[in-house]
């Protein structure tokens, strides 16, 4: 090895003296390095076309996977939908078929035809009536009843449902009922009465109650508002069987909630 040669840093010579048969000057040197440059910018490009040619695994996948769980939540909400349409349908009908029992057979309301129940029953209120079927015991004297007059009414019913009235009790079975001196009297005994009748037409009013007995299961009704005549004073005693039922409760006065036990 020349030591002049190592000595200026001839790269060449290193190079020579280093592997004989592999003299690289120093423009293949650059002309390497500028194909090396080359390769290099060539490698470059290629993950881009590899991304172009793979965009469509690598870019769509990930709209596809965001999108997917809205539309499957889509088609997991229309069952929960339909489900709950049906509950509410089948709570409906629930509903409907108790509403329809509770008045077909255990409560009704109905409406107060006139003023022959006023002061108590003013005329348009509704009350709440138990039906007969349900009542439990006998009937006592001061209740209020909706009955069924008889079919040759030979007084006027004022409007109602069917002709319905609602009246008191106010004689017995087997009791005898009449009038004296403007009072009411029952086996014999003033009747006690709880300021139901309307003070002006009195405790008997205009029309006189005939000495009455009654039958088995027969009652006699009047109305509390005494100058009205279209009750037992007209019609005479009511059988058991007539009545439809027991007033409770008045409900509804002048298109207003009014909740007034009878």
């Amino acid at each position: 090895m020349s030591t002049s040669s190592a000595d200026h840093g001839d790269p060449t010579a290193l190079v020579a003296d280093s592997h004989p048969d592999r003299r690289v000057s120093s423009a293949s040197v650059g002309r390497h390095s500028r194909s090396a440059g080359v390769h290099r910018a060539t490698t470059m490009r290629l993950p881009q076309q590899f991304d172009y040619r793979l965009r469509g695994l690598g870019a769509e996948p990930t709209q596809h996977a965001r999108t997917g769980p809205a539309r499957t939540d889509l088609r997991q909400r229309r069952p929960r939908h339909g489900a709950l349409l049906a509950e509410v349908t089948v709570l409906v009908a629930v509903a409907a078929l108790a509403a329809w029992l509770l008045q077909a057979f255990i409560v009704q309301p109905f409406s107060m035809p006139g003023q022959a129940m006023a002061p108590s029953i003013q005329a348009g209120d509704r009350i709440l009536v138990v039906k007969s079927s349900l009542l439990v015991g006998s009937i006592h004297s001061g209740e209020i009843v909706v009955i069924r007059p008889p079919k040759s009414l030979a007084c006027t019913v004022a409007g109602g449902r069917g002709g319905d009235l609602v009246l008191r009790v106010l004689a017995l079975p087997g009791e005898t009922i009449k009038s004296a001196d403007n009072a009411i009297l029952v086996d014999g005994q003033p009747l006690r009465e709880r300021g139901w009748y309307a003070s002006p037409s009195g405790e008997v009013g205009a029309t006189a109650i005939p000495s009455t007995t009654l039958g088995p299961s027969q009652y006699f009704v009047m109305g509390d508002n005494r100058s009205e005549a279209c009750d037992s004073r007209v019609f005479g005693p009511i059988s058991k069987s007539s009545i439809v039922g027991e007033g409770i409760a008045i409900v509804v006065r002048h298109g207003h909630v009014f909740l007034h036990s009878l």
